[in-house]
């Protein structure tokens, strides 16, 4: 299946997805964003190459839309690469090369939470360097409000791409997760909710485990569990993400902040309860909106 639309932003840019060449047992990790990315990386990371000494994140996780990376270089590690592959996106299901030879694992977030994560993400990013040596006909990402709750509305009201009317000035968050439940029935994709991780997360890489068909005891998910817990990854910042996350202050210090949910619940306002109630009706099923704020299906 081909991508049908093609999205160009300072961060991405779907087409690279077209030059890729899926192979048996490829593993895609799908999420719109702050939904907890990098944590099912590093637990895929642990599934295929154990906790001991692996690999850094880096040098086997790919993200092949990410538009700042060399396009080719991207693509020749990936065909380079003889362990099995994981590659990351942040595109929505119609924007990707879909293959049954592919397990597609798609993490999930409640919205509010995405929010808060995202806030703190765009406010201490460097917005020049990201707008920096730009095609010109991708538009720049503007500075972050000084209000959260005009970032909010902002963020709710408005899309960066003319079919989008949401996740301004990135891409879709609800859109991007509707077209991925639309396909959660498939054989080869499997949703994930970031606080089921949270709540249990042994029970969680468990099903992550069989469905990439990995063999792992109840002793090594245990281990794993606590090698890719946020406090763990927060104390092993430099270790595993050495000189990473350059885009935003402090890097990696700022890029991991709080990994909590519920931080919503002492700044969002009944008005902007409303905003997503009136986003959520517009572009969510019942029972993705259901998937997203309660985590059960």
């Amino acid at each position: 299946m081909s991508a049908r639309r093609r999205y160009l932003h300072p961060f991405l840019d779907s087409d690279r997805w077209q030059k890729f060449e899926p192979i048996s047992g490829d593993i895609v990790i799908a999420t719109p964003f702050k939904s907890g990315t990098t944590w099912m990386q590093m637990i895929v990371l642990g599934l295929l190459h154990g906790i001991k000494n692996p690999p850094l994140l880096r040098e086997v996780g790919h993200w092949i839309d990410f538009r700042s990376a060399p396009e080719e270089e991207t693509l020749a590690r990936l065909e380079e690469q003889s362990s099995r592959r994981f590659i990351k996106t942040h595109l929505p299901f119609d924007a990707i090369k879909f293959d049954k030879r592919i397990k597609y694992i798609v993490v999930d977030r409640d919205p509010r939470d995405v929010f808060m994560s995202l806030w703190n993400h765009y406010k201490n990013m460097d917005v020049d360097l990201v707008n920096s040596d730009l095609p010109p006909d991708v538009r720049p990402i503007p500075p972050c409000p000084d209000s959260i709750h005009e970032f909010w509305k902002s963020w709710l009201t408005k899309g960066y791409f003319e079919w989008e009317s949401e996740g301004y000035p990135f891409w879709s968050n609800l859109r991007h997760v509707q077209s991925w439940f639309d396909v959660k029935d498939l054989d080869n994709v499997l949703h994930v909710h970031y606080n089921n991780l949270l709540l249990d997360s042994e029970s969680e890489i468990k099903r992550v485990a069989k469905f990439i068909e990995v063999e792992i005891s109840d002793e090594e998910v245990k281990s794993l569990a606590n090698y890719t817990s946020f406090v763990s990854t927060k104390k092993n910042l430099n270790k595993l993400f050495p000189g990473g996350y350059r885009l935003f202050k402090n890097g990696p210090d700022t890029f991991f902040h709080k990994g909590k949910n519920g931080r919503w619940k002492s700044v969002l306002t009944q008005e902007d309860e409303n905003l997503l109630s009136e986003a959520a009706n517009t572009m969510l099923s019942k029972a993705c909106f259901k998937w997203l704020t309660f985590g059960t299906l």
